[in-house]
């Protein structure tokens, strides 16, 4: 099978640092080159790029995608500007991936990658027995804000504007308004991984033994970038641990851990993921990879 090339826009971020170390030796994809503004030309008469992954700032992605997206290049973006616009879909692969096949238009999101640790644990109790209520504490790693932050003996209670993401493009993947879900997201000292503290309540209240089932027996992907198994349960009281077990699947994988009854809502428990990975270039190159099985191979 002859390789899809790939343009990387936004390659100095470490989004876009994290695409290109995923990208080499990818057996779907070959990264041809970086595109610059100024070659906007050149791709307009050779079309070189079979598809174009974006790690660009929402304000630049504003600006660029869409002039990618005009040639005919499906464009895979990491930018919160396109997320909450109605022909654009927001997927997480093993949720709504199924939107991709036939899939016409010309960017897709990523959603923003605190989700990874939420929703995807969430998914399949949600399937088994209706979601109603979600309270989450994320608490996220200094990595997520870019690679200048820095964070030493503090905590900060307040990241603008991802407690509405959280919540709105949570609801927008689940394809359900009813579900009522409120957001924590504070920044923590750590380097890497977002972890989310997690309560909720279903339609039918599952027992401990059916939500670890639900996770040990749900199906992922078949594809380069799908880890074996999507949930990881830890057994010991103090786990997971970004330091330890942001890792798991190779970055692709949630890790989950203190299951047990609440007494406000059903159940509760804790999920990490990798935000770099999981939550955006590795989640953004998952999805590339169903649209290209489904689309273009």
């Amino acid at each position: 099978m002859s390789k899809l090339k790939v343009g990387l826009l936004g390659k100095r971020g470490l989004v876009g640092q994290t695409y290109e170390k995923l990208l080499k030796d990818h057996p779907y994809f070959e990264l041809i080159f970086a595109p610059l503004r100024k070659e906007l030309g050149t791709l307009e008469k050779g079309k070189v790029c079979d598809l174009i992954f974006s790690a660009l700032p929402s304000k630049a992605a504003k600006k660029y995608d869409p002039l990618y997206a005009a040639l005919g290049i499906p464009v895979f973006s990491s930018a919160s500007f396109h997320r909450l616009q109605k022909d654009v879909p927001l997927i997480i692969p093993e949720i709504n991936g199924t939107k991709l096949k036939g899939w016409k238009g010309a960017i897709i999101a990523k959603p923003n990658c605190t989700l990874q640790s939420m929703l995807l644990p969430l998914y399949p109790l949600h399937q088994s027995f209706g979601l109603q209520t979600v309270s989450v504490t994320n608490l996220q790693s200094t990595s997520g804000a870019g690679s200048h932050f820095k964070l030493t003996d503090n905590v900060i209670p307040f990241i603008e504007g991802e407690e509405e993401k959280s919540e709105n493009e949570s609801l927008k993947i689940l394809d359900n308004p009813s579900i009522k879900i409120s957001t924590h997201c504070i920044r923590v000292p750590v380097l890497h991984g977002h972890l989310a503290c997690i309560s909720a309540s279903f339609e039918k209240k599952p027992t401990l033994e059916e939500v670890r089932d639900c996770w040990e027996y749900f199906k992922g992907l078949q594809l380069p970038s799908a880890p074996e198994k999507i949930f990881v349960y830890f057994d010991g009281e103090d786990r997971p641990q970004p330091h330890l077990d942001v890792n798991v699947g190779k970055g692709m994988a949630v890790a989950v851990g203190r299951l047990r009854t609440c007494s406000l809502f059903d159940i509760r428990f804790i999920a990490l993921s990798h935000n770099l990975i999981r939550g955006a270039a590795g989640g953004g190159l998952l999805t590339a990879e169903l649209y290209a099985k489904e689309n273009l191979l």
